[in-house]
């Protein structure tokens, strides 16, 4: 695997349109990036160039893989969806339902949804609104699937869809986006099913306003929350599993998706909303107005609680998952009747709640998360018990009871926060409040609150840089200054040359022309990487002195400088160490000066490389030897990576059980290491011929059984 000194440059990344609303980022845990924009959707998956040995030539072709900047290999969806039913025609078919079929001439037209005047009548346009990556291990092959709120009232699911039959997936080697569907919908109107209607399926009558992912709970299930425009908060189970047999689904059978609705409750909140045609009514909703808190796990249940912004009152409701949650049934799932904590604050539009990744022990039995409220103008800390029984409900009110109409004196501000990064604790090292950075919309050389955080100066000396290479940059084009009559005439360099001061001088004196701020930017999201050392926003740059027509946005990189070492971490340090992916930790060795390359990806053709623990080593270990080539019946000499005979016939090795792979169409290939791993329906076979007819598989097949990396295929 490459050294990371010679990784590919994180350079800015231009694209030809400009989000639709705040918080249009989204960096999953394989360290996959999503860009919402208002008529396109952008998907980027990093890329590590792989050196080759030998040297020569090969070193050459390697150098000009490097010259390539990451992110390169992205893939452009259109931003506009229609609710069409055919979104929902696969994950019907797989509960037996077939959707009726329109005619040649039946052109399908949505009429509007919800309980909104025009909503209920006519439709958006269907522009993404947010962008949302789902926990690890949902998709195919474990990835994250990428949720996307449209305004038309609809939440559509995008990923991987490998048929086992294609042959581009057979044949693939590297990870692209040939393999991208539309997976599923919700809301708007979308069909799905439901065994107690007659037809078998229903339409989904929920306007969706805002939604979110729950944190990982199993390979292949998870859970996600939706509001609607009449104030319902619902849960729904997501399932993605082998249709049949895991060992059938090796041998041809496409996996099936499921959704189930589990609960459904209240979340209007107790203020009572005003006409909108009343003198005191002030627009409210938020997009961003659903956030799940970490899981809390004991031994028969988890908890976490779900973070809902209403009309100035934000409420926390505790959800419990009790037992065991088995594939294709829905989990044992409590919604307690009322919040276990609630605050009434004044909150504008685009109001959202961001957690900190940590779980507090709080005495004998509490569980304290903590997090921030951006109201969106104030960053307001908080923190709930998780394992607190549910308060006595609010009765309702007016606002004007609470005192939350308007904004305190301290509070009031017109830039609000369109991005916020809660940074990730020492478990072992509780500060007195969460961590965090965060950037608002507007930054001018008069705005001096446009970039905040309250890490300390110390910790932030220990890692990353103080300042942010993206805020640097940013801070650097609003504080710049040209002569007024270049601003006007819409010079666009970074020059401050005495050339440039020459040009722009008055009258006989030569009297120097007075100077301005040709620039200002908006600023519309911050994403951290999956280990919190690289960061990323996306702005638009737009002249002080010219209305901005250009649609045009720019996604900037923040990452550690990679100078002398940090000092050595604290004995604490590694068992605080946030749980990653394989592709996320392998993110944070490249970029983000967190471990090492070599710990994580096994040297290919070392003779005896270190592997993760396999119960398949152990189950396969005395009869590797006994493996004979196909071709001459030779013995094989078996290394990592590698296995030969003497006659020179060569096969890659089972990173996972260490058998030689002597026939196609029967491993896959891991998209972080390069190595080959056995289908669990081949290792079964093989376990039943080689060891005795009772042995028993003990492996998903899931992951890499070398790093533990996600297949290409």
């Amino acid at each position: 695997m490459m050294d990371p000194s010679k990784a590919r440059p994180l350079e800015a990344l231009d694209f030809r349109f400009r989000p639709l609303a705040p918080l249009a980022l989204a960096w999953s845990c394989d360290a996959e990036l999503a860009v919402a924009l208002d008529d396109a959707i952008h998907v980027l998956i990093p890329e590590y160039p792989k050196e080759k040995s030998g040297g020569g030539d090969n070193d050459a072709g390697f150098d000009e893989a490097l010259l390539q900047p990451q992110f390169s290999l992205s893939l452009q969806v259109s931003g506009i969806f229609r609710p069409e039913p055919s979104i929902n025609a696969k994950l019907c078919a797989a509960a037996g339902v077939v959707l009726p079929a329109r005619g040649a001439g039946d052109e399908f037209r949505f009429r509007g949804v919800g309980h909104g005047l025009l909503s209920r009548s006519g439709a958006a346009l269907g522009q993404t609104v947010r962008v949302e990556w789902s926990p690890s291990g949902l998709g195919q092959n474990l990835r994250p699937v990428l949720a996307a709120l449209t305004t038309n009232g609809g939440v559509v699911t995008l990923g991987e869809h490998i048929d086992p039959a294609s042959t581009v997936a057979s044949g693939a080697t590297a990870r692209s986006f040939k393999n991208w569907r539309v997976l599923w919908g919700l809301g708007a109107l979308l069909p799905v099913p439901d065994g107690t209607r007659k037809e078998g399926f229903r339409e989904m009558e929920d306007k969706i306003v805002a939604f979110s992912w729950a944190r990982e709970v199993l390979p292949g299930r998870a859970l996600l929350a939706y509001a609607n425009d009449a104030g319902r908060i619902a849960i729904m189970g997501v399932q993605h599993f082998p249709g049949r047999r895991e060992e059938e689904a090796s041998q041809g059978h496409e996996s099936v998706w499921q959704l189930r609705e589990l609960a459904r409750f209240d979340g209007r909140g107790p203020h009572k909303v005003l006409d909108p045609h009343d003198p005191d009514f002030v627009p409210f909703g938020s997009a961003f107005s659903l956030k799940w808190s970490p899981w809390h796990v004991s031994p028969d249940s988890r908890t976490a609680t779900l973070a809902y912004i209403a009309h100035n009152y934000v409420g926390f409701r505790r959800i419990t998952i009790t037992g065991a949650w088995e594939r294709a049934r829905n989990p044992a799932l409590r919604v307690e009747q009322t919040d276990t904590t609630a605050f009434c604050m004044n909150l504008g539009p685009d109001a959202f709640v961001e957690w900190e990744d940590a779980v507090w022990p709080d005495g004998s039995h509490g569980q304290t998360a903590r997090g921030i409220i951006a109201t969106p103008f104030v960053p307001k800390p908080f923190q709930v018990d998780l394992c607190a029984g549910p308060s006595k409900p609010m009765a309702p009110h007016a606002t004007s009871q609470c005192a939350t109409v308007y904004p305190a004196d301290e509070d009031a501000s017109t830039n609000p926060i369109t991005g916020l990064v809660v940074h990730r604790p020492d478990p072992h090292d509780k500060p007195a409040a969460p961590r965090y950075t965060m950037v608002r919309l507007s930054a001018t050389a008069a705005t001096r609150d446009w970039y905040r955080t309250n890490v300390p100066e110390d910790a932030a000396a220990a890692g990353s840089p103080r300042l942010p290479q993206w805020a640097e940059y940013v801070r650097a084009q609003t504080a710049r200054v040209v002569p007024r009559l270049a601003a006007m005439q819409g010079v666009d360099s970074d020059s401050e040359s005495e050339d440039m001061e020459d040009e722009y001088l008055l009258g006989d004196g030569r009297r120097p022309m007075s100077r301005v701020h040709p620039h200002r930017f908006r600023l519309w999201g911050l994403a951290a990487s999956p280990g919190d050392a690289c960061s990323a926003v996306l702005v638009t740059k737009h002249s002080t002195h010219h209305p901005h027509r250009r649609a045009l946005s720019k996604l900037l990189f923040a990452w550690p400088e990679r100078g002398d070492p940090p000092p050595p971490p604290p004995p604490t340090a590694a068992a605080s160490r946030p749980r990653l992916t394989t592709e996320g930790r392998l993110w944070e060795a490249v970029y983000g000066c967190q471990g090492s390359v070599a710990d994580i990806v096994p040297t290919a053709g070392a003779a005896a490389a270190p592997a993760l623990p396999s119960p398949l080593r152990d189950l396969f270990r005395d009869v590797v030897s006994l493996q004979r080539c196909v071709f001459c019946v030779a013995p094989l000499r078996i290394s990592f990576d590698e296995s030969a005979c003497e006659n020179g016939h060569l096969f890659a090795t089972c990173a996972a059980s260490g058998l030689a792979i002597m026939a196609p169409g029967v491993s896959r290939l891991c998209a972080v290491c390069g190595l080959r791993c056995l289908k669990v329906g081949e290792l079964a076979a093989l376990a039943r011929r080689l060891v005795g007819p009772d042995a028993v598989v003990d492996s998903t097949g899931d992951v890499c059984g070398g790093c533990g990396g996600k297949f290409v295929a």
